[in-house]
């Protein structure tokens, strides 16, 4: 009787709009911004101090830091929908703004977002502000405005999500390293730019993969992809080539998070290169990050809770809202991505 009310009573119909504003912000991209801050802060405490699990003291400048970067990325996100209204029509995207949601307003709601993080990362330490606004530097105004607009760049649009990636990873990195009173000198930068190697490889594989449902939408407006200017073999081949390395890499770094991750998904990287079909895409895409956050989940328990809670509200806001069942670990015959899945 519950499940009946809750995905049929036609008062959720009337329910869903007011969530629209929090639905440009895109909260199911938080979930590999929250897994990469993690990912920093799991591999930084092992640096420290090896195996250290189930790490759930509340901690309010952490809190700071994930809102703060999450804004961050939020603010980037709707600059990226306000781009995209013509590649997002072409696939059939469900993006609120235009439609539902007036570009003048999506602006608002984006300055808005991107000054509240920026106080957020300021409370949580001068070095989370810095990163922030280095995320938004390249995941919002070089991937997206004009004369720069890497997002249409094949090459260079990759090395900007991979900034973004490494940035994020940076910030949990830097969080653990001066609550814990070190030195950046002794465990920051070079440490870390080479243990943030096999996590980066498989963010940047994952990256890549969510730009091949979208071809058809992206050739006519100009928008040169890396699967649009290489093809979906050479990026499906390179991504399982970075998975691989990352493997290597984890293993040769004792990293066990990242090299277990990477063999776990791998497999799925070959049967997408071997029968190239967009659902084995969406399934590599989706099943990487949710094996990822199942390792991290072990270390800062913390992070399921809040998955989850945007998980469900996702489902519930793109049912009644869309009739759309999203998000889904569910792969079908749909070729195109989610209205939320491609940054």
């Amino acid at each position: 009787m519950i499940k009946k009310f809750i995905k049929d009573h036609p008062l959720h119909k009337k329910i869903a709009p007011v969530f629209d504003a929090l639905f440009l912000l895109r909260p199911t991209l938080f979930f590999p911004v929250w897994i990469m801050i993690t990912a920093g802060m799991t591999a930084s405490r092992m640096n420290i101090s090896r195996y250290q699990v189930w790490l759930h003291d509340f901690d309010l400048s952490t809190l700071s830091l994930f809102i703060g970067i999450t804004f961050i990325s939020g603010g980037s996100f709707i600059i990226n929908q306000i781009m995209d209204v013509d590649s997002d029509a072409l696939n059939k995207k469900l993006f609120l703004v235009g439609k539902y949601i007036p570009v003048p307003a999506a602006r608002k709601i984006m300055y808005l977002t991107l000054i509240s993080g920026s106080i957020f990362l300021l409370i949580s330490g001068i070095y989370n502000f810095l990163t922030g606004a280095l995320l938004f530097l390249f995941w919002g105004y070089f991937y997206n405005i004009e004369p720069f607009h890497w997002k249409q760049k094949p090459i260079l649009g990759m090395i900007a999500n991979s900034a973004a990636g490494f940035l994020l990873y940076a910030s949990g990195w830097l969080h653990v390293v001066a609550s814990e009173g070190f030195s950046l000198n002794e465990f920051a930068f070079g440490k870390m730019l080479i243990i943030s190697i096999p996590y980066l490889l498989c963010y940047t594989a994952v990256s890549l993969l969510t730009t091949i449902p979208d071809i058809k939408g992206d050739e006519p407006t100009g928008s040169i992809t890396f699967p649009v200017k290489f093809g979906s073999f050479a990026t499906i081949f390179i991504s399982m080539i970075m998975v691989l390395a990352a493997f290597v890499l984890g293993w040769t770094y004792d990293d066990p998070v990242s090299t277990t991750a990477a063999a776990i998904s791998l497999p799925f990287y070959i049967f997408t290169l071997i029968r190239r079909e967009n659902k084995d895409v969406l399934r590599a895409i989706r099943y990487s990050i949710l094996i990822l956050a199942v390792l991290l989940f072990t270390v800062y328990p913390l992070l399921f809770p809040a998955v989850l809670i945007v998980f469900y509200l996702s489902k519930y806001y793109y049912w009644h809202r869309f009739n759309l069942h999203y998000p889904t670990f569910q792969v079908d015959d749909n070729i195109s991505t989610s209205p939320a899945e491609k940054a």
